[in-house]
């Protein structure tokens, strides 16, 4: 799904939920005749995706009459939240479904329990490396990953080919220079069309576009232990292009791609694949007009990609913690009959990409818009977004010292070295 506005700190909320952590239980309870009551929270809140869930929940609570399920829906935006307020007063869910940055926090605050070792064993066979490594903290696998988005270039065929650029670039030189070339403006200055957007609405804001290049260069955003690695060669000369686009006037922070690309304001924009869905729908007709390509590193044949999802795991404090891995193992593994699980058909039906390795693999071969392909093939190569406890103050950090390059010219060094200071280690 698309990640939207910022989360606000909650460094203190977890801190008390952390040191609270022992009162009370979830708020899944036995019922009458030895029925147990499950809850899963969730932010699918909204169609197709609710009405998906909620019939995988209905089939299992029929098949299941002494194991029962109850969904609850929150916003995104107010899905960290919840988890936190619900988790320091007692009332947890049993199942919680969560963005993978914020899985280090969540495990150190002792919301999230350890996967049992046999389920993780079938789970770390059964998933691509990205999906894993965006719902892996340290050694820790947090759950079943579920929603799972990779980055590529989108560009416009029509406002490429206006500027006589007949395929999408394939190293940073020709990036630069296509970005440059398809560049429009008015009489005053004011920007018509803009070369290559590096700025994404919502929370992640500059920092995924930037770790994708990073990632093209070979460089990585933090170590194991927390400690920030974008500062290194990769990471400045992946800046330094940014920095050059943004001399040359061929990138704006101030242009929004989700609102212009659609219209031909933006000719090549860094993004994740939820956005064809969007694109499809916004477009309508005028969607033959998108393409889409891996995102080129400096030399040819290198390329890189950011892969940041979402898992559903089992609350530390659930009185009901084998019936709940039960429950998840059923709602990941059961197949439909076309020989894919049914989780892997709501999740493309929704335009994503099936996390699981055998459901990828099938839908690529049935793959029918060619803007998929190169989204599903990023799963092998992708930098999985860092989650341990701390990575969202450093995703925070590098953001602010990327839009001081992009929005102020400063020195990509000077910026990224400021960034690594802020970094804390948790």
């Amino acid at each position: 799904m698309r990640i939207r506005k910022g989360i606000p700190a909650l460094i203190a909320a977890l801190g008390l939920m952390a040191t609270g952590a022992a009162c009370g239980g979830g708020d899944g309870s036995g019922g009458g005749g030895g029925k147990v009551q499950l809850t899963l929270l969730s932010h699918y809140a909204s169609d197709p995706a609710k009405s998906g869930l909620d019939k995988m929940i209905a089939q299992w609570n029929k098949e299941n009459p002494d194991i029962q399920v109850k969904s609850e829906v929150v916003k995104f935006d107010d899905l960290l939240t919840t988890l936190t307020v619900r988790q320091t007063g007692g009332r947890g869910a049993d199942i919680v479904s969560a963005y993978g940055l914020w899985g280090g926090q969540l495990e150190k605050a002792n919301v999230v329990a350890k996967v049992p070792d046999e389920i993780a064993q079938k789970i770390k066979a059964s998933y691509s490396p990205a999906a894993l490594g965006a719902v892996t903290t340290g050694d820790t696998l947090l759950g079943y990953p579920t929603e799972f988005n990779t980055y590529a270039l989108f560009y416009n065929k029509k406002v490429l080919a206006a500027a006589g650029v007949s395929k999408p670039p394939a190293t940073w030189a020709e990036l630069e220079d296509v970005a440059k070339k398809v560049v429009k403006r008015d009489a005053n200055g004011n920007v018509q069309v803009e070369g290559l957007s590096l700025i994404q609405d919502g929370d992640n804001k500059s920092a995924h576009p930037f770790l994708s290049l990073l990632d093209s260069a070979g460089g990585t955003f933090l170590g194991k232990d927390g400690s920030p690695q974008f500062n290194d060669d990769a990471g400045k000369s992946a800046l330094q292009l940014e920095a050059d686009l943004a001399a040359a006037k061929a990138t704006n922070p101030s242009i929004s791609p989700t609102k212009q690309f659609r219209s031909g304001g933006v000719a090549m924009a860094i993004q994740a694949g939820w956005w064809l869905g969007s694109l499809k729908t916004q477009m309508k007709d005028k969607y033959s007009d998108v393409g889409v390509a891996p995102i080129p590193g400096p030399t040819a044949g290198s390329k890189g990609s950011l892969a940041y999802g979402f898992f559903m795991g089992v609350n530390q404090r659930s009185k009901h913690s084998d019936e709940a891995w039960k429950f998840l193992s059923w709602l990941n593994e059961h197949q439909t009959e076309g020989g894919v699980t049914e989780m892997g058909k709501w999740l493309a039906d929704q335009g994503l990409i099936p996390p699981r390795a055998a459901d990828a693999a099938t839908y690529q071969k049935t793959l029918t818009d060619p803007n998929f392909k190169p989204i599903y093939a990023a799963a092998e190569y992708a930098l999985p977004e860092p989650n341990q406890a701390g990575a969202y103050e450093a995703k925070t950090a590098l953001h602010n010292a990327i839009m001081t390059v992009l929005a102020n010219g400063k020195s990509p060094d000077e910026a990224l070295a400021q960034a690594a200071k802020a970094v804390k280690p948790q």
